[in-house]
């Protein structure tokens, strides 16, 4: 037994990382919630209050071109013009604000890193176990022990980091920041299952013992 999980070893230690470590932010986030929650509810109302002094202070800038002579004509319609610039970024300070609460949003996300870290460290940990039994050659097995395993131990923390960074940056803006971690996470993930799929249908055609495919599995 040992033997045979022996190319994949370092991807179970992996897994077993990933699930000790969701283990650890569930009783972080048990322990800490009401601190996490207040601390995002506090930065959602400094976000808001500087959207309506924004607002205020283009309201203001209204009343003042209105009140403008003509002799300065030109320059009110230049005024106007960087107001008009400065609604849409306006707008959407307000449609985030207005449509929903984001301090609830991150610690939704804070809590899918635990839920992703639990559910993919025993989904790597299984399928590297039939990767163990498999006929692929030793040094197939141990790649896919490395892309199972960093795919496992990076993919969680990203939900983690976008939940910290969804109050200060919007929903859309902070899961855009951490698609460097997220796109590799997911690629090995799934490259990884591919690849485990297509070897568990070689097997079952018989196709292992054909020449071109020697490269990649024992000989029976």
């Amino acid at each position: 037994m040992n033997n045979t999980i022996e190319p994949v070893r370092h991807g179970l230690i992996m897994a077993v990382i990933a699930l000790i470590s969701g283990a650890l932010w569930a009783a972080y986030m048990a322990t800490h919630h009401e601190q996490l929650h207040s601390a995002f509810e506090v930065q959602q109302a400094k976000l808001a209050q500087v959207a309506q002094q924004q607002q205020a202070n283009a309201m203001n800038m209204d009343n003042m071109t209105m009140t403008a002579s003509a002799a300065h004509q030109h320059d009110s319609s230049a005024q106007a013009a960087a107001h008009h610039n400065m609604e849409p970024n306006l707008a959407d300070a307000a449609r985030h604000i207005h449509s929903g609460s984001l301090a609830q949003d991150a610690m939704q996300r804070l809590l899918r890193g635990h839920i992703h870290f639990m559910g993919v460290g025993v989904l790597a940990a299984v399928l590297l176990l039939l990767t163990a039994f498999t006929s692929l050659k030793a040094c197939w097995k141990k790649m896919l022990g490395w892309t199972f395993g960093l795919g496992a131990l990076a993919y969680p923390p990203a939900w983690i980091v976008m939940g910290f960074r969804t109050v200060e940056m919007g929903p859309q803006a902070a899961e855009v920041s951490i698609m460097w971690l997220f796109g590799p996470a997911i690629a090995l993930l799934f490259a990884s299952m591919g690849a485990l799929l297509v070897t568990l249908l070689i097997e079952w055609t018989g196709f292992q013992n054909k020449p071109l495919l020697q490269l990649f599995f024992q000989k029976s």
